[in-house]
Order: structure tokens, then C-alpha cells, then sequence
């Protein structure tokens, strides 16, 4: 019975197994089926809230790009909080406008124009990062924050403020602070922040890059900004560069528990009741910036007053006899710059001129007024090297070295031993290639008198006369113009080259043709054919020769004198004897012969006239 029973036992086991299967199947099938019969909102995930709340609603993942109307969004990767036109305004009474505990920065970007308005008495703040946090306000547009009830600030935050990318803020905070922050910075926005306390109120305050700024404490007893060292002594300086700033209120405008700084751009400050600028530590103002202070008492401070290049116009308008600048903060010229413009008012009104006194009695008078501008040693480099008696003038005063000059342009003057006079416009940068001015100057020309005499004097020459005149034409083609009078040794080489190739000349030789032809014209005459003709020989004994060309003349009027003592000849008669002839005997001594012949010829002529007439005579009878 035992196994029996068992295996009863184990089958009714193994049928209600699949019994209680079979109904756990059925209970779970039921189960889902009436889940599936259930709104689907039923299942649906909760929604993410952010730690971020704006005008009294939190943000959520459902309303984060549709809050005030659609024109407030966010982005939860970036922490980034876009205002397009937002009025924030609904919720007046809370005490905040936009509040986040989330950790990191807050970053709003403006759109448009926007506004934040709070009453409520109780107080609070417009924009409240959690105590740790930054806020950064970026964008093109603007927002208005108007918060009147009591101790409610501007712009709150536990860590830094940055206000940047051409964004306006304008902060009017009755009952409080417009702007607090460990650090505070400015970036190319405008903001126009008033407040009761201050305008700002920070560790550190930073305006820069054509930032416009505007600062205002409403009750007395208070800075416009209001800039201080934390607990451990860190902080409280101010930096403003390049931008505009304007600070009003009851004690010091700006206030420094540090250093101030101002590297360009415009300041103005004013204390209704104290000194417009005030600093701890020291002031430095430099790059050209223009401070203006209007005060009851002296600006100034518990440091160094440094000035490199900026212009300040002090004034004191109590009615008493206080000096505008601090006596113990006496401004000092930092080297490389120096006064350029400083005059004072006096108690009485008489402005004195304190340009030649330097700074030291800046401390003395009402109103004081200076500028100050950046000088650079510059130096002068006459070139070429080893001129004599070499002057520099600058503005007309002769500069020895180097000589300190503000940027700008100048006249210079140079001169040298034989040098052309230089006559320019130098300008001077704070860039230091400005600094080293090189100055050419030009040689004057050698005189070349000499050399053009000498050619005058070949070109008067007749070439042909010459028997080779291509060295006188070599020497002036070798004439090399726009020497310079450390050349005139050249030059005058050139001249003497000219002068001794003429020298050197020769004169080709006359024409004796027509002296030869006449010399031969004479030798063919018989000069016993002429009752005279020495003349003829006297003309050919005359002639000359060697004559050059020059004196042809007298070549040919050798020549002339020969033919005109052949032409005047004059022939002797001729012989009337028969059997004479008229030629000379060809040998031996004829002179008694002739003079036989003579004799016999006369005595025979007489016989033969005697015996004609007697014939005639004798005929005629």
C-alpha cells in the first residue's frame, strides 16, 4: 500500500501543480488587461522641474520654451535663459523676478526690450543666483529692472556679475543695492544702475572695452560704487579702460578700498558731500584718459597718484578754501611722460599757470587742470656716413643727441658740409620704429665749369683742320654728368682729359698745289726772254713752306705773288738783223762777242743808212 499510496500521492501532487499554474496564468492575463484598459496619462513619466524660477513659476520640462507668453525660454544644457520682449510683472508681490539654486552660472540673454518690475515692501531681489552662483547677461537687447520695496536689490548674486556683448541694463533699485557681486564685470554693455546703497557693491569692479556706465547712491553716507576687500583682505580694486563712466553720490563716486586704475576712455565723478575719487591703495591713470572729479574735499587717496599720459580736471566746489587734490596724494609725472598743459584757479578765481612748476604745487589750489603727455627719446641718423658740420633742428631748436618729443609731426631742418640743405616732416607713434629718424642727405653737384668750357672750347674747333681729332671727341663722350662735389676731382679730370687732347692737335698741312704749279709755271720761262724777271724769282724765292692749314691764306697769296710776277713780264724786243738769231750762244764766254756783234751791227747799220740816203738823195735830184 505504501507504493500505491505514494504514487497516488505524487499524481494528485502533479495535478494540482498545474492546477495553481493554470489560475496564476489566468490572474496575471486579467492583470493586464484592465492595465491596458487605463488612460495612457495614467503612465505617463512625471515631468522635470528645474531649480530655476521666473516670475513666480518654476521651470519644468514641459514649460521651458513657453514661459511668460513664449517670451521666455530655457535651455537646460547650456543654463542659458533667453528674454525676447519678456515682462516680467505678474507676480509683484514675490521676492524675486528670476531665482535658480541650480549649480552654475545663469546666463540670460536679452532680446529686444525687457523689464522686471518688483513692489513688494518686504523686499527681495530682481535676479537671484543662489549664493554661490554667477550671472552672465549677454545679447543685444535690454532689460529695465525696477524694484521699489525696502532692502530689494538690482542684481544679486554670491559670486561674479557680467554684464557684456552690447547689452543694456538699466537698474533702479529704491531700497537697495543695483548691483552686487564678488566681481563685477562690464564688458562693452551699458548700464545705468542707481541705487540706495550704491550703484555697485563688490570685491572687485572691471569696465572695459567702450563699456558706458553710469553710477548712482541715492542716500547720503554712500559711494556710487562701493568696491571693498573681502575678509581675507583680497580685493578692492577698481580697473576702468576704454569706456565711459560716470559716478554720483553723497561720499566718494568711485571708492576704492584697493587700487584704481583708469587706462583711457572718460571718467566723471562726483561727492556731494566728500572727494569725488577716493582710493585706499593707489591711482594710476594713464592711456590718454580723461578724469574729471567735482568734489567738496580733495580726491585723492591713502597710496601713490601716478600719471603717465591723461588729462584731469579737479575741481572743488566748497565754499571754502579747499585745495581739490589731496596734499598727502600729490600727483608725480611717471618717466616718459611730462606735463604738457597745467593750470589752477585760486580761491579768488585767478588762474595761475603751473606748466613750468611741475606738479609740486598741485595740492595748493581749487581747481587744477593738467595733462600729461607720453614722450619718446628719439634719435636722428644722418646719412652717408662721415659728413662734417652736421646740424639738427627740430621745431627750429637745435637738438645735440637725442631729443624727447611727444607723438606728432615736426618740422626738421638739416644741414652738412657740402650738403644740400634737408627740409621734411618727421612723425612720432608710440611705436618705437618712429624712434630712429634717418635722414639722407644729398650731396651737392660738382662744378662742372671747367668741364663745359673745355667743350665749348673743342666744339669751336673745325674737325677737318685736323689731321686726327677722335681723341677730343673720345675725351668729351667720356664726360660722366651728376658727379657730386666729393667728386669733383673726377670732374675736374675729365676737363683736363678734354683740354690736353686739344692740346695735342695737329693741324693738317697747307695746300701747296697752286704755289707748285706757279713755282713751275715759272721755271718754264726763259728769263732772257724778259726784259725783267727778278720779280718772278723774288716770288719763288719768297715762298714759305711748312705753312698749316690754317694759313692757306698765305699759301695762296704765295702762289698769287708768283702768278702776278709772271703775268707783269715784260718780253724783250725782238731782233731785226738778218741772220741773227736771238738766242745766246750755247758755249763758251759770249759777253764780248755779244758786245763785238754789237758794235759790227750798229756800225754796218750806219754804213748802209748812209749809202741809202746818199742813194735817195742822188734819186731824188
Amino acid at each position: 500500500m505504501c507504493p500505491l499510496s505514494e504514487e497516488v500521492n505524487s499524481g494528485q501532487l502533479k495535478n494540482g501543480g498545474t492546477v495553481m499554474k493554470k489560475k496564476l496564468f489566468a490572474i496575471l492575463f486579467s492583470i493586464v488587461m484592465v492595465a491596458g484598459l487605463l488612460p495612457a496619462t495614467a503612465l505617463a513619466a512625471e515631468p522635470t522641474v528645474y531649480d530655476i524660477w521666473v516670475d513666480g513659476v518654476q521651470v519644468t520640462s514641459e514649460n521651458k520654451d513657453n514661459l511668460c507668453s513664449g517670451t521666455v525660454s530655457y535651455d537646460p544644457t547650456t543654463h542659458t535663459l533667453s528674454l525676447n520682449n519678456a515682462t516680467l510683472d505678474s507676480d509683484t508681490m514675490s521676492d524675486y523676478g528670476i531665482k535658480t539654486t541650480i549649480p552654475s552660472t545663469l546666463k540670460i540673454r536679452l532680446t529686444g526690450t525687457n523689464s522686471i518690475t518688483r513692489t513688494y515692501s518686504g523686499g527681495g531681489i530682481a535676479i537671484a543666483p543662489n549664493s554661490g552662483n554667477s550671472v552672465e547677461i549677454t545679447g543685444d537687447g535690454t532689460l529695465v529692472i525696477n524694484v521699489n520695496g525696502s532692502t530689494y536689490d538690482g542684481i544679486s548674486a554670491g559670486a561674479d556679475v557680467k554684464i557684456s556683448d552690447k547689452a543694456k541694463v538699466v537698474i533702479n533699485a529704491e531700497g537697495g543695492l543695483g548691483i552686487v557681486g564678488r566681481s563685477v564685470e562690464i564688458d562693452g554693455a551699458k548700464v545705468d544702475s542707481i541705487g540706495l546703497y550704491a550703484g555697485i557693491d563688490a570685491h572687485r569692479l572691471k569696465i572695459v572695452n567702450d563699456a558706458d556706465v553710469t553710477l548712482k547712491a541715492t542716500q547720503d553716507g554712500r559711494n556710487g560704487a562701493y568696491i571693498w576687500k573681502d575678509q581675507e583682505g583680497n580685493g578692492g580694486d577698481i580697473e576702468l579702460a576704454a569706456s565711459k563712466v560716470k559716478a554720483t553720490s553723497y561720499y566718494p563716486g568711485l571708492y576704492a578700498a584697493g587700487d584704481l586704475t583708469v587706462n583711457g576712455g572718460e571718467v566723471n565723478c562726483t561727492s556731494t558731500a566728500d572727494g569725488a575719487i577716493w582710493a585706499k591703495g593707489n591711482i594710476l591713470l594713464k592711456g590718454g584718459a580723461k578724469v574729471t572729479t567735482d568734489g567738496k574735499f580733495p580726491m585723492g587717496g591713502n597710496g601713490t597718484f601716478t600719471v603717465e599720459e591723461a588729462e584731469i580736471d579737479a575741481k572743488n566746489t566748497n565754499e571754502n578754501n579747499i585745495p581739490a587734490i589731496f596734499d598727502e596724494c600729490v600727483p608725480v609725472i611717471a618717466d616718459g611722460y611730462h606735463l604738457n598743459y597745467a593750470k589752477a584757479v585760486d580761491s579768488e578765481g585767478t588762474e595761475i599757470d603751473l606748466l613750468s612748476s611741475g606738479t609740486q604745487y598741485f595740492a595748493l589750489y581749487k581747481n587744477v587742470h593738467f595733462i600729461t603727455k607720453a614722450v619718446y627719446p628719439v634719435s636722428f641718423v644722418v646719412t652717408p656716413d662721415g659728413l662734417t658740420n652736421v646740424v639738427v633742428k627740430v621745431n627750429g631748436q637745435e637738438v645735440t643727441g637725442s631729443v624727447s618729443l611727444e607723438a606728432g609731426t615736426y618740422p626738421v631742418e638739416v644741414t652738412a658740409d657740402n650738403c644740400k640743405a634737408y627740409t621734411g616732416n618727421i612723425t612720432i607713434t608710440a611705436d618705437v620704429a618712429t624712434h630712429t629718424q634717418t635722414v639722407a642727405m644729398t650731396y651737392l653737384p660738382a662744378d662742372y665749369t671747367k668741364v663745359d668750357e673745355a667743350i665749348a672750347k673743342a666744339n669751336t674747333l673745325n674737325k677737318d683742320n685736323y689731321k686726327d681729332f677722335t681723341a677730343v671727341e673720345a675725351a668729351v663722350k667720356a664726360v660722366v654728368r651728376d658727379k657730386n662735389i666729393t667728386e669733383q676731382s673726377e670732374v675736374d679730370a675729365m676737363a683736363k682729359a678734354i683740354e690736353d687732347a686739344i692740346a695735342a692737335l695737329q693741324y693738317k698741312g697747307a695746300d701747296y698745289t697752286k704755289v707748285d704749279a706757279a713755282i713751275a709755271k715759272a721755271n718754264a720761262l726763259n728769263k732772257n726772254d724778259y726784259k725783267d724777271f727778278s720779280s718772278v724769282e723774288a716770288a719763288v724765292k719768297a715762298v714759305v713752306r711748312g705753312k698749316n692749314i690754317t694759313e692757306q691764306s698765305e699759301v695762296d697769296k704765295m702762289a698769287k705773288t708768283i702768278e702776278d710776277a709772271i703775268a707783269a713780264l715784260e718780253k724783250k724786243p725782238a731782233s731785226t738783223k738778218p741772220g741773227t738769231s736771238d738766242k745766246s750762244p750755247q758755249t763758251g764766254d759770249t759777253s764780248n762777242l755779244a758786245l763785238w756783234i754789237a758794235l759790227l751791227f750798229i756800225s754796218g747799220c750806219a754804213a748802209i743808212g748812209t749809202t741809202v740816203v746818199s742813194r735817195k738823195k742822188k734819186y731824188n735830184r
